[in-house]
């Protein structure tokens, strides 16, 4: 299928990469279907969750576990439910990024509140995590690659 993007055009969709998002995501609640797709630049391919009927939203995905390797999701049983799963080990988990115009280094991840996605289901859903340490804005690259929760530990420990 063709989908209109804001940064990239038209671009063609296979059919198998559309998510239901029956909630939305946060601050899009009225946006009920995402595609993943990745997009080359400059030799470095980037994964992106777009919204399937309009040109907006678009975001930037990573992995969680490529941003944060000590990652470890605690999801409510409301929302496995909803994912129709009985464990975590049976969705795909995307964090969402946030890329300062003035320098990547600044990037941040939300990994409080990522969207987790069910492939055998082709349902999504944003999440917030029951892991208490985690950060709606993880810089991967400014808190030394820690993994969210070492790092918020390590403040706390140190008195912050």
């Amino acid at each position: 299928m063709d989908v209109t993007t804001r940064d990239f055009g038209i671009i063609q969709i296979e059919d198998d990469s559309v998510y239901s998002f029956p909630q939305g995501v946060y601050g899009f609640e009225d946006v009920d279907s995402f595609a993943v797709f990745m997009h080359d630049e400059d030799g470095v391919s980037f994964v992106y969750l777009q919204a399937v009927r309009s040109a907006y939203p678009c975001f930037l995905v990573f992995s969680p576990w490529d941003m944060s390797p000590g990652f470890d999701p605690h999801m409510s049983e409301e929302d496995m439910r909803f994912l129709g799963v009985d464990s975590e080990k049976d969705l795909i988990f995307l964090v969402i990024a946030t890329v300062p115009a003035d320098d990547v280094k600044k990037l941040s991840i939300n990994t409080k509140s990522p969207v987790v996605l069910n492939p055998l289901r082709m349902v999504g859903r944003q999440v917030i995590l029951l892991n208490e340490d985690y950060s709606v804005r993880y810089h991967p690259f400014l808190d030394g690659g820690e993994p969210a929760e070492e790092k918020t530990s390590s403040a706390r420990e140190e008195g912050r």
